[in-house]
């Protein structure tokens, strides 16, 4: 997927309210993953499901896909042999790279064992100069680690990968978690399945079996699970999604990830009359400090992303009042722009939001425009965004039924922080004081 498709669907899904079954599913993970960046202020991270969690590397905590792909590109290419696509990578990964290449080679030629050994050679080579050119963390990976880490959990990483280039991944991308073994491909060990990973963790970590899950993307890193007695965790973001099945766990986001390690439910922290700590951004600074000038009185709380309709449900139930949703559009020429805020349960009807303003048709903003314009990213429109100059020709416009209710509850500048005050407070006090009017319709 590329980042505006990612963009796109977590539009679709800000906007639709998209009501989810038992999980997340599919790309939305992502989406979320890519947009939420949650920090988890002021969760206990006091105690674990596990003492020792083991973790697959490529594909569960980081993304190598495309260096990987260049670099056996680079030695085909050497060789003047045909070159594939990531796509047709993403089959390959998984089992070595010995087994990446051979199976990269043209198909008459992979028992010449000398030409598998030298194209080999020049994969490494150039693959151990360019090693993190794209390579990045799963986006929450890092936090998740440092969070495990906090609560006294035993960690390794247990990959075919070879071994100088896991070592020289862990190294970059997570220095400050001591890793009990960081296990990759080496000379005189067998390859996941073979158990003999497993074993060689637990005897380094002093933990029983019982207390150990591993975790991974792919089918391979759960008979690796099962022939060596632990537990198992599929992730499905990796180059093999799995499914979930009753043999293993499965997490379709690093927030679902962090729930079934930490065996923890929605959180939402207790309601707060002051303004945060730390403001992460300029607008929420923004908002807090207009509240104190205009004497505004508001309760807030800290959450974790709100991603489905029953965290939605929880942060309303915290917050005592339901949210809005609010929904940022614009015309065809992107000239005028529209925040609308409307009850949760509305669904936002083009046709009928452009009859009610008399106005030509319009589509969802770009999430480079909803940042640029409001101060937000996806996930975290608000109205009083209004606060910011740059929002000086947004449209502001109102549901008739929102603006009649007493209360007025949304986030207030990121999407794990939502705060509650009087409608009146909102359409009297912080509008004018911002120079925005509103349209009711």
């Amino acid at each position: 997927m590329t980042e505006k498709e990612i963009l796109e669907l977590r539009d679709l899904a800000e906007v639709g309210k998209v009501q989810f079954k038992e999980r997340i599913v599919d790309n939305y993970d992502i989406a979320t993953e890519m947009c939420a960046m949650s920090k988890y202020r002021g969760m206990d991270y006091s105690e674990a499901m596990y003492k020792l969690i083991l973790f697959d590397l490529d594909g569960t905590l980081i993304d190598t896909l495309e260096d990987l792909g260049e670099a056996v590109n680079h030695a085909l290419a050497r060789r003047e042999f045909p070159l594939h696509s990531m796509v047709e990578y993403r089959t390959m990964v998984g089992h070595g790279v010995r087994n990446l290449v051979l199976q990269a080679l043209p198909s008459d030629l992979q028992g010449d064992d000398t030409l598998v050994d030298a194209t080999l050679a020049d994969f490494k080579a150039y693959y151990t100069a360019h090693i993190d050119v794209h390579t990045r963390p799963y986006p929450g990976m890092q936090d998740l680690l440092k969070d495990l880490h906090a609560a006294g959990v035993k960690m390794a990483v247990a990959s075919n990968k070879f071994q100088a280039g896991t070592e020289l991944l862990i190294r970059e991308f997570f220095p400050e978690i001591p890793f009990v073994a960081i296990l990759g491909n080496r000379e005189g060990y067998p390859l996941k399945p073979d158990p003999e990973i497993v074993g060689e963790v637990l005897r380094a970590a002093g933990i029983d079996k019982e207390d150990a899950v591993l975790v991974g993307d792919s089918g391979t890193d759960m008979q690796t699970a099962r022939n060596g007695g632990i537990g198992a965790i599929a992730v499905g973001w990796g180059y093999r999604p799995m499914g979930e099945s009753a043999d293993y766990g499965f997490a379709g986001s690093v927030t679902e990830l962090r729930t079934l390690l930490f065996g923890r439910s929605f959180y939402v922290s207790e309601r707060l009359c002051t303004p945060p700590d730390r403001c992460e951004t300029p607008l929420r600074a923004a908002v807090y400090e207009t509240f104190s000038r205009l004497g505004i009185a508001f309760e807030r709380v800290d959450t974790d992303p709100g991603i489905t309709m029953e965290d939605c449900k929880h942060i309303d139930a915290g917050l005592g009042a339901r949210i809005v949703k609010t929904v940022f559009v614009c015309n065809r020429q992107q000239t005028e722009f529209y925040l609308y805020v409307t009850a949760a349960d509305k669904p936002f009807v083009t046709r009928d939001f452009c009859a009610a303003l008399g106005i030509p048709r319009v589509s969802f903003a770009s999430a480079e425009k909803l940042l640029a314009l409001t101060g937000v990213q996806v996930g975290a429109t608000t109205i009083l965004s209004a606060v910011l100059p740059s929002t000086a020709s947004v449209h502001l416009v109102m549901d008739r039924d929102v603006a009649s209710a007493p209360w007025f509850a949304c986030t207030d500048g990121i999407d794990t922080g939502f705060v509650k005050l009087r409608t009146a407070d909102l359409l009297e006090k912080y509008l004018p004081a911002c120079g925005h009017g509103v349209t009711l319709i």
